[in-house]
């Protein structure tokens, strides 16, 4: 396949190829390189992806945000290799409503698509540096009490001759190992057979955030909750795959199935506000709030920045300090 390189313009009031919506003067380069062109590159780019290792999520996800922005281009006319583009499609994105996280990494995900384009030589230069990202005030969520985790296991509960118990087996399992370990969802999804110690009460997250691979330990009753669930699994028409989560009949288990069946107990359980990604935050304050190390924590959760660690637990931050507090009395001479 013949490469196409990109010619940079120096752009001037009178010379400027789309001068029409750009802001002109203040651009010092302008690219040549179609949306068309561009769109072309997006399976190169994702093989990259992927011999770089990193996470099939994160390659989903990378792909989807500059795709997405290629084709508004496209649809517009606009060369994509410019601020003023990416800038006009950002803001767009937040004035129709989308989440400033949503756009801050759809706009990641296109700086990174015309960095591997410019270490490629297909562009001269990388056209985004400095670009700022869109402001995202993160919100403040509130863990689960232990009696709305109760609740959430109560319905989970399988009476005798309860019909077909395995996806309340399951589900109990897996709540129990979110709210202990702080795995992740896309973690708990890719879990297989093999990644299950029940002896050595291990699970092996063999690729998480990253790439990277860690082991997390769990407890007693999590031990027990899986063990329960691996005795229902037996008898699954799937039993012979690998994965360790199958669905009803001949499904198999994924993210969407995780998401309707935990938000179908939590409306059973009574408990407001409910998304999975808070049983994340739920284990991150229960470890911190039963005398956890932090440095355990982000063992355990896979965190290697310190401001995740704070991200997660915040909400619940004061509470902690005023326990310990308590604990220390330091003010008793």
């Amino acid at each position: 396949m013949r490469q196409h390189r990109l010619t940079y313009t120096a752009s001037s009031p009178t010379t400027a190829p789309d001068s029409g919506w750009l802001c002109g003067s203040d651009m010092t380069h302008l690219t040549a390189m179609t949306a068309a062109h561009a769109l072309d590159r997006i399976a190169a780019w994702q093989t990259a992806l992927r011999a770089e290792n990193k996470a099939p999520g994160t390659v989903a996800i990378y792909t989807d945000g500059a795709t997405r922005y290629l084709r508004w281009c496209a649809d517009r006319n606009h060369l994509p290799m410019s601020r003023a583009a990416l800038n006009s499609w950002i803001a767009g994105l937040l004035d129709a409503g989308a989440a400033p996280g949503t756009a801050r990494i759809r706009q990641l995900a296109v700086r990174r698509f015309a960095s591997w384009l410019s270490a490629g030589g297909e562009i001269r230069t990388d056209p985004f540096p400095g670009v700022k990202a869109p402001r995202v005030e993160l919100p403040l969520v509130e863990p689960l009490t232990d009696d709305e985790l109760r609740a959430l296991l109560a319905t989970c509960a399988v009476a005798q001759g309860t019909a077909e118990p395995l996806h309340h087996r399951r589900d109990e399992a897996i709540i129990r190992l979110m709210f202990e370990t702080a795995i992740r969802s896309g973690e708990l999804i890719d879990l297989q057979l093999d990644d299950l110690d029940p002896l050595g009460r291990l699970i092996t997250i063999r690729r998480g955030k990253g790439g990277r691979r860690r082991v997390i330990p769990i407890g007693q009753a999590t031990t027990e909750a899986m063990l329960a669930y691996l005795a229902e699994r037996e008898s699954h028409p799937l039993a012979h795959t690998s994965d360790l989560w199958l669905g009803q009949g001949t499904k198999r288990f994924g993210r969407d199935g995780l998401y309707r069946g935990l938000r179908r107990r939590a409306q059973r359980a009574g408990v407001q506000g409910f998304r999975p990604h808070r049983l994340r935050h739920t284990a991150a304050h229960r470890w911190l709030a039963a005398g956890g190390s932090e440095s355990g924590l982000m063992a355990i959760a896979g965190w290697t920045r310190t401001d995740m660690l704070v991200r997660y637990t915040r909400a619940r931050a004061s509470e902690r300090a005023a326990a310990e507090a308590r604990r220390l009395d330091l003010g008793n001479l």
